[in-house]
């Protein structure tokens, strides 16, 4: 079989899109690549064909459980073999995986970071031929610098290994910057980068400088009616007053942040995605390989700490590529929220200096949010440049084009 009757086999697709291809080939030529492929476009498949194509396991390195047991659920119910360990498994469901992994019944293999220095799982991996080594949502990569470490000693499992393998680095979006730091903290070898185009034409963009944030949620909230829609908050406590007070008015609204146990996690998920709610309120945690095409609006609660963060949380709306709106509410007091946590990094594998250097980083991602919010220009304009593309026509899909500009005098910070 070759990639295209994998491809109408198991995905029931007859054409790849170009850059799906071209990440393919590229593989299969062993070459490293990063792909940066926006959300809804496809990105899975760019490895799931591949490793149906190879001999040997491939191993998806993913940033959350939600996220794992959801592309295991799918790729089951194509008849791929594929699994998934993780901290919430017993001991005797991991050893059957592994019985499986031994007997070559393990085509494609969900991995966090962490797992990758378990000594039980080293004693089985390290005797498999890894074919390929997938960083799924490689933007995580830079989690390493203030919390989850592990995702900064990949290389060093890699190394172990019998045979270098095919590594792939896939995220929605991604600077220069965070491409240079991906390349690094993979040991990349003169990847290939493979884009797609990252501007959301059918998002309307809208920012809004506000004191009444919660006024104006419900205004949006009552715009969409029962659409589904994302509530993003920066810290817990926000996520749970927005969720008590739109539980109390009487809205079909559920909730997620880091702090949940597995099971209640799992439940507000399904919630969502089922259609039993059909407002969440997250921070940050939820969202990552969420499949689900309808979601109408997301709205920002707080000021995103990068445009990078804005731009994930906005590709959340409208996989099915119909009219979706991603609307930002701007108080310049949510600077100071951002800023405490910059000053509160912290990790003992980083010396001062690269510490400071993080934080020195992360204060330029937030001015460059900041500007955004309070540019006259082009929101969709304003995006694309930022990942280093053009979108030279006048969008009219953004709150600065269609109704004009906001009044914004910031403070200087």
């Amino acid at each position: 079989m070759d990639k295209l009757d994998i491809l109408k086999e198991y995905f029931g697709y007859d054409k790849l899109k170009k850059e799906q291809e071209d990440i393919i080939d590229n593989v299969m030529l062993s070459k490293d690549v990063i792909g940066l492929l926006p959300t809804g476009f496809g990105k899975s498949i760019t490895f799931q064909i591949p490793a149906l194509l190879l001999e040997g396991i491939t191993i998806v390195v993913s940033p959350l459980i939600a996220l794992m047991q959801d592309q295991v659920k799918n790729l089951k119910e194509k008849y791929i073999n594929a699994e998934y360990i993780n901290s919430l498994q017993t001991k005797e469901e991991k050893e059957n995986i592994y019985n499986k992994i031994k007997k070559g019944k393990v085509k494609i293999l969900y991995v966090a970071a962490e797992r990758l220095e378990v000594k039980s799982f080293l004693d089985v991996i390290l005797k498999c031929e890894v074919s390929l080594i997938v960083i799924d949502e490689a933007h995580t990569l830079l989690w390493s610098e203030d919390f989850r470490m592990s995702l900064g000693h990949i290389p060093s499992f890699i190394n172990r290994l019998n045979k270098k393998p095919k590594i792939m680095a896939l995220t929605a979006t991604a600077t220069n910057n965070t491409i240079n730091k991906i390349i690094k903290l993979l040991d990349l070898n003169n990847p290939k980068l493979i884009i797609g185009m990252c501007d959301r034409e059918n998002i309307f963009y809208s920012i809004i400088n506000t004191n009444k944030k919660d006024l104006d949620l419900i205004k949006y909230i009552n715009k969409y009616k029962d659409k589904r829609g994302i509530i993003y908050c920066l810290t817990i406590n926000h996520v749970m007053h927005i969720y008590d007070y739109l539980n109390n008015l009487g809205y079909r609204v559920t909730y997620y942040h880091g702090g949940l146990d597995s099971k209640l996690k799992k439940n507000n998920q399904n919630d969502f995605t089922n259609s039993n709610k059909n407002i969440m309120v997250a921070t940050n945690a939820f969202g990552m390989g969420i499949d689900i095409p309808d979601i109408r609006y997301v709205i920002m609660y707080d000021l995103s700490s990068s445009i990078e963060d804005f731009s994930q949380q906005s590709g959340r709306a409208s996989r099915d590529g119909a009219f979706a709106e991603a609307i930002l509410f701007f108080n310049l007091k949510d600077i100071d929220t951002i800023k405490y946590f910059i000053d509160n990094i912290d990790n003992k594998e980083k010396s001062i200096d690269e510490i400071k250097k993080i934080k020195k980083e992360r204060c330029n991602q937030l001015d460059k949010m900041v500007n955004l919010c309070i540019s006259h220009k082009c929101i969709h304009k304003g995006i694309v440049n930022y990942f280093g593309c053009e979108c030279k026509k006048k969008c009219n899909m953004c709150s600065n084009c269609k109704t004009g500009h906001f009044d914004v005098n910031p403070k200087t910070w």
